[in-house]
């Protein structure tokens, strides 16, 4: 097995940031030939690793850092491998989206200049998040967290009208990089992966309680759920790639990857399950105060990653179901949740707006988009046919592995989730779909995100069937 192609798909991306400068066709000819380079060149590499077996795992080491030991590696496992494929193909179709959605046509935030200074943002972004995901070791989580918490910074405020909701991101992410500096500080040479399983028991639970709540942090969980709504101030591809495939989920995959190793044991199930039930439960009461499209998806993504700490409370309890499952719900969640922003996206594009009380009759005037829309939103709800339907069944089948009454709390806190979220949903349905659209001269749609939005509806609902064997070759590493 080859390392080198991941680690040049996971580097490729760093490549974009060369298109700060540049504009127009020649920025989105760079940008697509760049990621889709890299998404090739990962797809080799995840095929390779197929014929070799699923079971494998391959360590590479590339810097060692004194007393700190390993600071940067790659870990070519069946986890990694799998999220790094989503990772980067869900980049690719932003791109791909961005192409039009990025320029002078957009009705609602038009670009005449800086696509270039774009691309180069979610260029660094991209290719901090693939580097994250084959980490090793907390130092090199705590590095590219920083350079992702930098390009989030400038990519909410992209259109120079959100500074303090971009710094407020900023801060919360970088007090996530003070927390895994900290436990480093503990661990010391320890702060490797494969390392961690031989910790005392009271270390581990030090040093757990402070990667949670630093794991918290990246993806906007209790008690900072609020940075992520704020966030969504930047561009939409921006803001579907930090929701489904960066530094929101990744920072579920992080504390998937330190219990993976770690097998801290039950001492901390309460900790981690306790909090992430409150959240939910809040996250239902934002749901119907939210009209704005981009602002009901981003506390919709605080509870779908919920759920995927939910299920690795049950892995506390020593079940490897629980780490199975939490990475089955990053990979339907990120492709249909990228497909809900693209929808939104496709009505600020068109319509000038993501307010869903101005947006009527649809059905009519964006067909496409209203197919996303409807598939992608009653989606995130737990409705057939995408993904997000199997992860909460399998995550409310596999509650026999909580503790006491969490066997009940857990998955009726998923269904009521849900039973919530679909409730706005179809309040909303009727108007979007069958009422008057307002009067509108030249509405106008992009055939390129048409086609971005109809692969992604057949990826969501292809994915589910395709990853299931594969996440059951997920278990510990201790």
């Amino acid at each position: 097995m080859n390392g080198e192609i991941f680690l040049a798909s996971a580097l490729l991306p760093f490549l974009m940031l060369l298109l700060y400068r540049t504009e127009g066709r020649v920025a989105d000819s760079a940008a697509v030939v760049i990621t889709g380079i890299s998404l090739l060149l990962n797809g080799y590499g995840l095929y390779l690793f197929s014929q070799g077996g699923l079971n494998k795992v391959y360590h590479y080491v590339y810097i060692a850092g004194g007393n700190l030991g390993e600071v940067f590696g790659f870990s070519v496992d069946v986890a990694s491998v799998l999220i790094g494929f989503v990772s980067i193909l869900t980049g690719f179709l932003l791109v791909l989206y961005a192409v039009d959605y990025m320029g002078p046509s957009n009705r609602g935030f038009p670009l005449e200049a800086g696509k270039g200074r774009f691309y180069a943002l979610l260029g660094l972004l991209m290719g901090s998040s693939m580097v994250f995901i084959y980490g090793t070791n907390l130092v090199q989580f705590l590095v590219f967290l920083e350079l992702m918490a930098i390009s989030l910074l400038y990519l909410v405020d992209f259109y120079g009208d959100a500074r303090n909701k971009a710094l407020k991101g900023f801060l919360v992410l970088n007090l996530g990089v003070f927390l895994l500096l900290v436990a480093v500080a503990i661990l010391g040479g320890n702060q490797e992966l494969a390392k961690m399983g031989a910790l005392s028991q009271s270390t581990k639970d030090l040093a757990f309680a402070i990667l949670t709540f630093a794991a918290f942090a990246m993806s906007s969980q209790f008690f900072f759920y609020s940075w992520l709504p704020d966030a969504t101030a930047g561009p939409i591809p921006a803001s579907a790639y930090i929701h489904t495939a960066s530094i929101v989920p990744l920072g579920s995959f992080m504390l998937f990857r330190v219990i993976q190793y770690m097998e801290p044991g039950r001492n901390e199930f309460w900790l981690l399950g306790a909090l992430t039930v409150v959240l939910i439960l809040l996250m239902m009461v934002y749901y119907p105060l939210q009209r704005d499209g981009k602002k009901l998806i981003a506390y919709s993504t605080i509870a779908q990653t919920g759920v995927a700490y939910l299920t690795l409370a049950y892995a506390l309890a020593g079940h490897q179901v629980g780490l199975q499952i939490a990475v089955y719900q990053v990979v339907n969640h990120a492709f249909v949740k990228a497909l809900a922003f693209m929808s939104v996206g496709a009505f600020a594009y068109s319509l000038g707006t993501t307010d869903f009380e101005d947006i009527k009759g649809i059905r009519h005037s964006l067909p496409w988009s209203s197919v996303a829309w409807f598939l992608s939103f009653f989606g995130l709800a737990g409705v057939l046919p995408l993904g997000l339907f199997f992860s909460k069944v399998l995550t409310v089948m596999a509650t026999h592995h909580a503790l006491g009454v969490a066997s009940w709390l857990f998955p009726g806190v998923v269904l009521f989730d849900g039973a919530v979220f679909l409730i706005v949903i179809i309040l909303w349905f009727r108007e979007m779909f069958f009422g008057e659209p307002h009067p509108s001269t030249g509405i106008h749609s992009s055939r390129l995100m048409d086609v971005a939005m109809l692969v992604l509806i057949f990826i969501s609902i292809v994915a589910p069937w395709v990853t299931f064997d594969v996440v059951t070759k997920i278990g510990f590493m201790g």
